[in-house]
């Protein structure tokens, strides 16, 4: 087995230090403190069917379960037979009863595939559990949960167990996201687990919609199913008909998070055989109406078969989960090619060029625009409802040598509404933007390059937002308005009758708005306009056209705004990339060659010692063999703290801003977020080079 940071404790203290913020146990523990704990931790690993800590050692360590998977078993003493207590997955930890107690271990740790784990030792463990007050009441609250969960597993197998474990003098805590439900049902979150297509597939859709579960994980012969009643027996006893050949483990999930995933992972109960088959046909596809000709009527103008090419373009891009199409004539045809995970791909269907005008004039006639113009570029917008599932294609014109090209940019409110924590796997990011949220008043910026997901991150936080407090009045500005939302005012720029951002900017303030998204900052005057809006009361969302942080606050300063407005208003700059997303299902890690080290180390991605073993794409059938699936965001993260506030109204180097910030952690730049993504195996050492360059 390779260790994931290279063997005899050759992963880097950095790497250790971003794995153990992510982890429950300190989550909450100051960055400092953690980067003195690092170096002290020992990496040991454990093969399949091993034994990782034995029932009945005296044991005085705490293990923190890096990769792999195990398990919690009791032993009963008189047969010999052990039950599962719990799952331990990445981060979490266990054997803290004895070293808090020093008493002998209750349970056996069981490793359930190849592992590697991070021990804790005893003197570390007993003044971090003294003086560090977050370490103390999570280690209270999982150990507490443990002993319920214990207690309630003896219960049910008739009150025999081995041996009792032991609750420790402190305080218990409400239940985590994984804490143990009524009779022994474990509770879980589904952002843990990462379905695939095949895993999805097991169980029909019209099973997940009508019983509102999930299949989350097959692992052998067992498939972990999440659901939001676990105790509906007749769903039980259904899916135990159905899925005959492997055997169930119920849990339950959150309904909030179950909706989100039925829309994420695109589900419809309309639509069978998902795993290998085409998922979206033409017939289930309804389009808005935005013509007022009778349907028949188009139809025989532009001509049965360009309908019909024209919905099985934009079906095949659903099914491809595609960002954009793009449309455009050549000399022998028409190249249609999609953008998936950032990458154009071409369509393998063959499009006469007989098709061209037809298909374009049917584009045009479905996003209500002009068919009869073609010497100048047009904008509009398709709305689709396929199923359940709510698409708006952003559609462009553009004249051409070869005649008119469309590009349609596709938008589904399942992407945009992501949790927050499927966006920000950095603990220390996602708990900053949280942080904001929950202000009356500032401002949260997103920055990046076109197509880099700005508005998907501002949704969410909007969302997150409106969850939070539905007593909020929410006030949106864009242009165009790209996701519809409930119980939010939305405002579409119209430039034809001089409707920009900064009149409605002006109307807004006069509406008593509590939160106010701007879809993006242009001009000086909506600048101006939206950060005195953050200085005097409201909630500001926001995003603008910047490669880093620092750029961020130097084109506001281009667009007029003091620095002084800048430093009063802004709370926090979030610039973001994104990279492709490795396949969880054969994603391998071994040793770069020297000169990728070498690269990595001229970049601050990986230190100048002894090679480490970093992750790759292998490809499978589960992502077409391109060892790719989805794509995941690179963030660098500014918070104008006190310190970056007076510096800037003090009128100092942007240079010298940015280095006290990145020395006071205030700034966390992208090499260092990139470096946590590949030391979780999320991104490839070639991405995370393309995203810091």
């Amino acid at each position: 087995m390779n260790l994931p940071g290279g063997r005899g404790g050759a992963l880097l203290p950095s790497v250790v230090a971003e794995f153990l913020t992510s982890t429950s146990l300190f989550r909450q523990v100051d960055r400092a403190v953690v980067d003195k704990v690092a170096p002290h931790l020992v990496i040991t690993e454990h093969g399949p069917g091993s034994v990782i800590v034995r029932a009945g050692t005296p044991e005085g360590q705490i293990g923190l379960l890096f990769s792999g998977r195990a398990s919690l078993r009791q032993i009963n003493a008189a047969t010999g037979t052990a039950t599962v207590l719990e799952e331990v997955r990445q981060g979490d930890f266990f054997g803290e009863v004895a070293a808090l107690l020093g008493t002998a271990q209750a349970y056996e740790v069981y490793a359930e595939d190849a592992c590697v784990v991070f021990t804790l030792g005893k003197d570390v463990l007993g003044q971090l559990a003294g003086k560090i007050a977050p370490f103390a009441h999570a280690l209270a609250r999982r150990t507490a949960m443990r002993s319920v969960q214990a207690g309630v597993t003896a219960l049910r197998s008739g009150g025999v167990s081995g041996a009792a474990i032991p609750v420790p003098p402190v305080a218990a805590a409400a239940p985590a996201a994984d804490a143990a439900a009524a009779d022994g049902v474990r509770f879980v979150r589904i952002a843990t687990y990462d379905p695939g297509e095949k895993v999805i597939s097991l169980v029909p859709a019209k099973a997940i919609a009508q019983y509102r579960l999930l299949p989350l994980e097959l692992r052998g012969k067992t498939l972990t199913i999440g659901m939001v009643d676990p105790f509906n027996a007749a769903a039980v006893s259904e899916l135990r008909r159905i899925l005959a050949a492997v055997d169930l483990n119920i849990v339950a999930v959150n309904a909030d998070e179950f909706n989100e995933a039925f829309l994420r992972l695109r589900i419809d109960p309309a639509v069978a055989g998902r795993a290998h088959a085409v998922m979206t046909t033409p017939e289930q596809m309804q389009f808005d109406s935005t013509v007022d000709e009778p349907v028949t009527k188009q139809v025989n103008v532009i001509g049965d078969e360009v309908v019909q090419l024209a919905s099985r373009i934009i079906a095949t891009a659903i099914d491809r989960q595609a960002s954009d199409i793009h449309i455009e004539g050549e000399s022998i045809g028409v190249k249609v090619r999609f953008r998936v995970q950032g990458s154009l791909q071409d369509w393998e269907s063959f499009v006469a060029a007989s098709f061209a005008k037809g298909l374009i004039a049917r584009i045009k006639v479905l996003a209500g625009l002009d068919i009869t113009e073609r010497r100048l570029p047009q904008d509009g917008r398709i709305g689709l409802r396929v199923g359940k599932r709510d698409v708006d294609l952003r559609v462009s014109t553009l004249p051409t040598l070869r005649g008119e090209k469309v590009v349609m940019r596709l938008f589904e409110a399942g992407n945009m509404m992501r949790p927050l924590d499927a966006i920000f796997l950095e603990a220390k990011t996602l708990a900053l933007v949280r942080a904001v949220l929950n202000k009356p008043y500032g401002a949260l910026i997103v920055a990046g390059p076109t197509g880099s997901g700005k508005s998907s991150t501002l949704y969410s936080c909007l969302n997150e937002r409106r969850k939070a407090r539905p007593d909020t009045n929410i006030v949106t500005v864009e242009d165009p308005i790209e996701c519809r939302l409930t119980t939010c005012t939305q405002v579409q720029v119209n430039h034809a009758v001089d409707l920009g951002f900064a009149k409605v900017l002006r109307a807004f303030l006069r509406q008593d708005p509590d939160v106010i998204l701007v879809g993006e900052v242009r001009d000086s005057e909506t600048a101006m306009l939206a950060l005195e809006a953050a200085m005097t009361g409201h909630l500001l969302f926001t995003s603008l056209h910047a490669n880093n942080a620092i750029a961020a606050i130097q084109r506001l300063e281009n667009l007029g705004c003091s620095r002084t407005l800048i430093s009063q208003s802004v709370s926090l700059i979030l610039v973001q990339r994104l990279a492709r997303k490795l396949c969880t299902r054969c994603v391998k890690t071994d040793v770069p060659p020297p000169i990728m080290m070498e690269s990595l180390a001229a970049r601050g991605l990986a230190g100048k010692a002894a090679p480490i073993a970093m992750p790759r794409a292998v490809g499978c059938g589960e992502c077409n063999g391109s060892g790719y699936a989805g794509r995941v965001a690179v963030l660098e993260a500014l918070e104008l703290k006190d310190n970056t506030k007076n510096m800037l109204m003090a009128g100092m180097a942007l240079g010298d801003i940015e280095k006290n910030a990145a020395e006071s952690g205030a700034l966390t730049p992208f090499r260092r977020y990139a470096s946590l993504l590949m030391a979780r195996n999320l991104i490839s050492p070639s991405e995370a080079l393309l995203v810091v360059a």
